[in-house]
């Protein structure tokens, strides 16, 4: 997922984050630092993951329920 360099976001990684779709609301404070603090690389690497999971998202949806992408349900 590319963000052009002169989108208002691009140096926000919680907003990037929030754009792609992840649900931000359960972390606490420590954890969304960390996030913020993400790479460029990082974060590439994780909106990489959330597209390709949503080009294929009716297969990986759990019993057909809708479910909010966070990166803990990403990554485990």
């Amino acid at each position: 997922m590319t963000v052009p360099d002169d989108h208002p976001d691009r140096s926000d990684p919680l907003a990037r984050l929030r754009d792609a779709g992840f649900d931000l609301d359960a972390f606490d404070d420590d954890q969304l630092d960390l996030l913020a603090g993400l790479s460029t690389d990082e974060l590439t690497v994780l909106l990489d993951i959330r597209e390709r999971i949503g080009e294929v998202r009716p297969e990986v949806e759990l019993h057909g329920h809708e479910m909010p992408m966070t990166i803990g349900g990403l990554l485990f």
